[in-house]
């Protein structure tokens, strides 16, 4: 049976041959919409009004300061950057975007800030952040490190650590303000809270992206469904949720996305951002990885009867 209160209203699969095949992230500053994958060092740039097909134009915009080739280029799977996380925040009063890696490797624990303004881009957090970000047990319960989300309000920065292997699925929380002054993670942290996660067909759900809708003070996340044993293989994907939670992590909405057959969609999901209000509720865009596969792009409507209660 369908839910009322969710509806796939556009759904496009990028081709094989399109170079886009590992998406893991999407946010809006302004009228653009930038997507970035895990496999590249660069973001894809296109006016978030357009209706994503086959003749969508991207803009690459490389994030790192090498040869235009290298850095247009995908990463093989020991070498790429992994970003996982991407995010608009408001830092030093401009929309910027914030490109966090997983940390699950050494060559994965950083994360970049890019402002389109000015097209700068600098180091945020470094490897000192992502060594405590490792050894912080209310985020990762004692598992390898693996980030797959942030989001933040006007006033604080969430961490979410992808617990789908030990079912730990722990956030932490960082004074922004502190953190545009320079200072490092581990002397900005405020609080920390775990979330409950839902299970399919018996295999754990991990955070694989988070939204904060300010309007509504709500977290909107997604959670995947994969049969990996680990942080760095890939396994089967099952399908994935979306999720409500509060400030403080407690779960208000859990939908697992389906076709409109009732039928799980089995995608993994990796990034979501809101795009607008309509007098029918939300509306956000989400992204999927492939994992060798077709991406895909759904644009989906959360109606207002899940945010009237909140």
């Amino acid at each position: 049976m369908m839910s009322r209160d969710f509806k796939i209203l556009e759904h496009f699969i990028f081709s094989k041959d399109s170079s886009i095949s590992a998406l893991s992230g999407v946010a809006c500053v302004g009228n653009d919409l930038y997507l970035v994958g895990d496999d590249v060092g660069y973001l894809l740039k296109t006016n978030q009004k357009n209706s994503i097909s086959r003749a969508t134009v991207f803009e690459k915009i490389p994030l790192f300061e090498s040869s235009k080739q290298i850095a247009l280029s995908a990463f093989s799977k020991e070498a790429k950057p992994d970003f996982e996380a991407l995010s608009s925040i408001i830092f030093d009063g401009q929309p910027q975007l914030l490109v966090m890696g997983s940390g699950s490797t050494e060559n994965r624990k950083k994360a970049l800030l890019y402002n389109p303004a000015n097209h700068q881009i600098r180091i945020l957090l470094d490897t000192a952040d992502y060594h405590f970000l490792e050894h912080a047990f209310e985020l990762t319960g004692g598992a390898d490190l693996n980030i797959e989300a942030v989001c933040s309000n006007k006033n604080n920065l969430y961490i979410f650590q992808r617990g789908n292997i030990n079912r730990f699925h722990g956030v932490l929380v960082f004074d922004l303000a502190k953190i545009q002054e320079g200072k490092s993670l581990e002397n900005t942290l405020i609080s920390s809270f775990n979330l409950t996660l839902p299970a399919l067909e018996g295999s754990a759900s991990g955070i694989s992206d988070a939204c904060f809708l300010v309007e509504k003070n709500l977290i909107i996340a997604t959670a995947a469904v994969e049969q990996t044993l680990n942080t760095y293989d890939d396994g089967v994907v099952l399908g994935s949720f979306i999720l409500a939670f509060s400030p403080d992590g407690k779960t208000l909405y859990t939908h697992l996305i389906q076709d409109t057959k009732g039928q799980t969609l089995p995608i993994k999901v990796e990034g979501i951002t809101w795009l607008e209000s309509t007098s029918d509720g939300e509306v956000f865009l989400l992204v999927t990885d492939s994992d060798g596969g077709d991406s895909e792009v759904l644009k989906v409507l959360l109606s207002h009867s899940i945010f009237a209660n909140q």
